[in-house]
Protein backbone atom coordinates (compact mmCIF):
# COMPACT_ATOMS: atom_id res chain seq x y z
CA UNK A 1 0.00 0.00 0.00
CA UNK A 2 1.20 3.76 -1.10
CA UNK A 3 1.38 6.42 1.78
CA UNK A 4 1.22 9.61 0.12
CA UNK A 5 1.90 11.84 3.76
CA UNK A 6 4.26 11.04 6.48
CA UNK A 7 1.32 11.42 8.64
CA UNK A 8 -0.38 8.89 6.45
CA UNK A 9 2.53 6.44 6.83
CA UNK A 10 2.36 6.35 10.37
CA UNK A 11 -1.36 5.84 11.13
CA UNK A 12 -1.39 2.78 8.76
CA UNK A 13 1.79 1.79 10.81
CA UNK A 14 -0.01 2.11 14.43
CA UNK A 15 -2.78 -0.25 14.20
CA UNK A 16 0.00 -2.91 13.28
CA UNK A 17 1.96 -2.36 15.76
CA UNK A 18 -0.69 -2.44 18.17
CA UNK A 19 -2.16 -5.39 17.19
CA UNK A 20 2.08 -6.97 17.20
CA UNK A 21 1.38 -5.69 20.62
CA UNK A 22 -1.71 -7.83 21.70
CA UNK A 23 -0.27 -10.95 20.22
CA UNK A 24 2.84 -10.92 22.32
CA UNK A 25 0.84 -10.23 25.74
CA UNK A 26 -1.84 -12.78 24.55
CA UNK A 27 1.15 -15.61 23.94
CA UNK A 28 2.73 -15.15 27.63
CA UNK A 29 1.38 -14.08 30.49
CA UNK A 30 4.01 -11.98 32.64
CA UNK A 31 4.06 -10.15 36.24
CA UNK A 32 5.01 -7.44 37.16
CA UNK A 33 7.94 -7.67 39.35
CA UNK A 34 6.53 -5.05 42.07
CA UNK A 35 3.24 -7.70 42.36
CA UNK A 36 4.84 -10.48 43.52
CA UNK A 37 6.68 -8.45 46.55
CA UNK A 38 4.94 -8.32 50.05
CA UNK A 39 2.97 -4.47 49.69
CA UNK A 40 5.12 -3.49 53.18
CA UNK A 41 8.55 -4.15 51.49
CA UNK A 42 7.15 -2.43 48.13
CA UNK A 43 6.44 0.46 50.26
CA UNK A 44 9.60 0.84 52.01
CA UNK A 45 11.61 0.33 48.54
CA UNK A 46 9.78 2.63 46.64
CA UNK A 47 9.85 5.82 49.47
CA UNK A 48 13.12 5.86 51.53
CA UNK A 49 11.50 7.67 54.54
CA UNK A 50 14.70 9.74 55.58
CA UNK A 51 15.17 12.95 57.36
CA UNK A 52 17.05 14.00 54.52
CA UNK A 53 16.87 18.25 53.87
CA UNK A 54 17.50 17.30 49.80
CA UNK A 55 14.69 14.86 49.52
CA UNK A 56 11.87 17.39 49.14
CA UNK A 57 8.81 15.54 47.06
CA UNK A 58 8.16 11.98 48.95
CA UNK A 59 4.97 10.74 48.96
CA UNK A 60 3.45 11.24 52.50
CA UNK A 61 0.35 9.25 52.21
CA UNK A 62 -1.04 7.84 55.66
CA UNK A 63 -1.53 4.34 53.49
CA UNK A 64 2.59 3.96 52.84
CA UNK A 65 3.39 0.60 55.35
CA UNK A 66 -0.44 1.23 57.57
CA UNK A 67 -1.27 -1.70 58.92
CA UNK A 68 -0.34 -5.26 60.58
CA UNK A 69 3.12 -4.96 61.32
CA UNK A 70 6.58 -3.61 61.03
CA UNK A 71 8.58 -3.47 57.73
CA UNK A 72 12.12 -2.29 58.24
CA UNK A 73 14.40 -0.82 54.88
CA UNK A 74 18.19 -0.93 55.49
CA UNK A 75 20.44 2.04 55.50
CA UNK A 76 21.83 2.35 51.80
CA UNK A 77 25.34 2.20 51.43
CA UNK A 78 25.94 5.44 50.20
CA UNK A 79 24.24 6.94 52.90
CA UNK A 80 26.89 5.44 55.17
CA UNK A 81 30.08 7.68 53.40
CA UNK A 82 32.44 9.59 55.73
CA UNK A 83 30.79 12.58 53.04
CA UNK A 84 27.40 12.28 54.18
CA UNK A 85 27.76 11.69 57.99
CA UNK A 86 30.05 14.81 57.87
CA UNK A 87 26.40 16.16 55.66
CA UNK A 88 24.39 15.10 58.78
CA UNK A 89 26.71 16.54 61.09
CA UNK A 90 26.67 19.85 58.94
CA UNK A 91 22.55 19.85 58.53
CA UNK A 92 22.17 18.89 62.86
CA UNK A 93 24.33 22.29 63.43
CA UNK A 94 22.47 24.26 60.66
CA UNK A 95 19.10 23.66 62.81
CA UNK A 96 19.93 24.79 66.01
CA UNK A 97 21.95 28.03 65.19
CA UNK A 98 25.67 26.97 63.73
CA UNK A 99 26.73 25.09 66.34
CA UNK A 100 26.08 22.37 69.07
CA UNK A 101 27.27 22.12 72.67
CA UNK A 102 28.34 19.02 74.12
CA UNK A 103 25.69 17.65 76.40
CA UNK A 104 26.52 17.26 80.22
CA UNK A 105 27.93 13.76 81.44
CA UNK A 106 24.88 11.63 82.53
CA UNK A 107 24.61 11.31 86.84
CA UNK A 108 22.04 8.81 86.60
CA UNK A 109 23.75 5.00 85.75
CA UNK A 110 21.17 2.33 85.46
CA UNK A 111 22.39 -1.37 84.78
CA UNK A 112 20.14 -2.44 82.66
CA UNK A 113 18.61 -0.05 79.65
CA UNK A 114 14.73 -0.05 80.12
CA UNK A 115 14.58 -1.03 76.14
CA UNK A 116 16.78 -4.19 76.52
CA UNK A 117 13.51 -6.51 75.99
CA UNK A 118 11.65 -4.27 73.93
CA UNK A 119 11.68 -5.31 70.10
CA UNK A 120 8.70 -3.32 68.96
CA UNK A 121 7.22 0.27 69.42
CA UNK A 122 4.62 -1.24 71.10
CA UNK A 123 6.88 -2.88 73.82
CA UNK A 124 9.01 0.61 73.82
CA UNK A 125 5.65 2.28 74.70
CA UNK A 126 5.04 -0.24 77.93
CA UNK A 127 8.54 -0.19 78.84
CA UNK A 128 8.53 3.96 79.18
CA UNK A 129 5.21 3.79 80.47
CA UNK A 130 4.80 6.61 78.24
CA UNK A 131 0.68 7.24 77.73
CA UNK A 132 -2.22 5.56 79.42
CA UNK A 133 -1.91 2.22 79.44
CA UNK A 134 -4.16 0.98 76.69
CA UNK A 135 -2.24 3.27 74.24
CA UNK A 136 0.47 0.99 72.82
CA UNK A 137 -2.07 -1.21 71.56
CA UNK A 138 -3.66 1.46 69.46
CA UNK A 139 -0.59 1.83 67.67
CA UNK A 140 -0.51 1.51 63.91
CA UNK A 141 2.34 1.36 61.17
CA UNK A 142 2.95 3.74 58.98
CA UNK A 143 5.75 6.12 58.33
CA UNK A 144 3.69 9.07 57.78
CA UNK A 145 3.83 9.12 62.10
CA UNK A 146 7.85 9.72 61.52
CA UNK A 147 6.73 13.33 60.06
CA UNK A 148 3.97 13.91 62.96
CA UNK A 149 7.16 14.42 65.26
CA UNK A 150 7.11 17.58 67.47
CA UNK A 151 9.49 20.24 65.94
CA UNK A 152 12.48 19.86 68.44
CA UNK A 153 12.29 16.19 68.71
CA UNK A 154 12.41 15.31 64.92
CA UNK A 155 14.44 12.15 63.29
CA UNK A 156 18.24 13.57 63.21
CA UNK A 157 19.00 15.09 59.76
CA UNK A 158 19.52 12.78 56.94
CA UNK A 159 18.60 9.54 59.57
CA UNK A 160 17.08 6.68 58.23
CA UNK A 161 14.15 5.69 60.07
CA UNK A 162 13.43 1.94 59.64
CA UNK A 163 10.68 0.89 61.76
CA UNK A 164 7.53 3.78 62.60
CA UNK A 165 4.57 3.87 64.73
CA UNK A 166 1.69 5.95 66.49
CA UNK A 167 -1.47 7.02 67.33
CA UNK A 168 -3.98 9.63 67.59
CA UNK A 169 -6.81 7.41 68.89
CA UNK A 170 -8.89 7.69 72.06
CA UNK A 171 -7.19 10.44 73.63
CA UNK A 172 -3.69 8.83 72.86
CA UNK A 173 -0.69 10.83 70.94
CA UNK A 174 2.18 8.46 70.55
CA UNK A 175 4.61 8.56 68.36
CA UNK A 176 7.76 5.97 68.15
CA UNK A 177 10.86 5.71 65.67
CA UNK A 178 13.75 3.50 65.94
CA UNK A 179 16.25 4.87 62.98
CA UNK A 180 19.87 4.63 62.06
CA UNK A 181 22.27 7.07 61.57
CA UNK A 182 26.14 6.84 60.34
CA UNK A 183 26.94 9.92 62.98
CA UNK A 184 28.57 9.28 66.62
CA UNK A 185 26.31 8.27 69.27
CA UNK A 186 27.57 11.45 71.31
CA UNK A 187 26.82 13.50 68.22
CA UNK A 188 23.18 12.12 68.50
CA UNK A 189 22.90 13.08 72.41
CA UNK A 190 24.27 16.34 72.21
CA UNK A 191 21.69 17.02 69.26
CA UNK A 192 18.88 16.09 71.12
CA UNK A 193 19.76 17.64 74.53
CA UNK A 194 20.23 21.32 72.96
CA UNK A 195 17.05 20.85 70.79
CA UNK A 196 15.36 19.66 73.79
CA UNK A 197 16.89 22.48 75.66
CA UNK A 198 16.33 24.97 73.44
CA UNK A 199 12.33 24.48 73.09
CA UNK A 200 12.46 24.11 76.87
CA UNK A 201 11.77 20.29 77.30
CA UNK A 202 13.56 20.09 80.06
CA UNK A 203 15.89 17.20 78.98
CA UNK A 204 17.73 14.73 81.69
CA UNK A 205 20.74 12.98 80.71
CA UNK A 206 21.26 9.20 81.89
CA UNK A 207 23.21 6.37 81.21
CA UNK A 208 20.95 2.62 80.89
CA UNK A 209 23.37 -0.16 80.09
CA UNK A 210 24.44 0.21 76.96
CA UNK A 211 21.78 2.73 75.68
CA UNK A 212 23.08 6.88 76.43
CA UNK A 213 19.60 8.42 77.13
CA UNK A 214 18.07 12.23 76.70
CA UNK A 215 14.49 12.30 78.69
CA UNK A 216 12.24 14.86 80.28
CA UNK A 217 8.78 16.69 79.27
CA UNK A 218 7.06 19.57 80.11
CA UNK A 219 2.91 20.00 81.56
CA UNK A 220 1.58 16.45 80.37
CA UNK A 221 4.34 15.89 77.69
CA UNK A 222 7.02 13.17 77.59
CA UNK A 223 9.65 11.95 75.81
CA UNK A 224 12.68 9.87 75.22
CA UNK A 225 15.55 9.36 73.14
CA UNK A 226 17.58 5.98 73.47
CA UNK A 227 20.53 5.49 71.36
CA UNK A 228 23.29 2.81 71.14
CA UNK A 229 26.01 1.83 69.19
CA UNK A 230 24.12 -0.37 66.25
CA UNK A 231 25.28 -3.04 63.75
CA UNK A 232 27.44 -2.14 60.60
CA UNK A 233 29.04 1.11 62.66
CA UNK A 234 25.62 2.96 62.77
CA UNK A 235 24.38 4.46 65.46
CA UNK A 236 20.53 3.24 66.54
CA UNK A 237 18.27 5.21 68.44
CA UNK A 238 14.16 4.96 69.93
CA UNK A 239 12.69 7.86 69.75
CA UNK A 240 9.74 8.01 71.41
CA UNK A 241 7.14 11.33 72.09
CA UNK A 242 3.81 11.28 74.04
CA UNK A 243 1.81 13.82 74.37
CA UNK A 244 2.59 16.50 71.92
Amino acid sequence: MTMRTRSGLIHWMLPAGLSLALVACGSETRTAPLAERDPAVTGALSDPIMADPDLTSQNRGDSVLSGGGPATAEMPLDARTPEETEKARLAARDLLGGSIDPAPVAKLRLPVSKLAKAATPEAVAVALKLGSADCPSRMSYTFAWAARLPPALQVYPRGHARVVAGTDDGGCKLRSVRFVTPVAVSDVIDYYYASASKAALLPVRRTEGGDEVVAGGKANSSYAVYVRQGRNGLTEVDLVTNGF
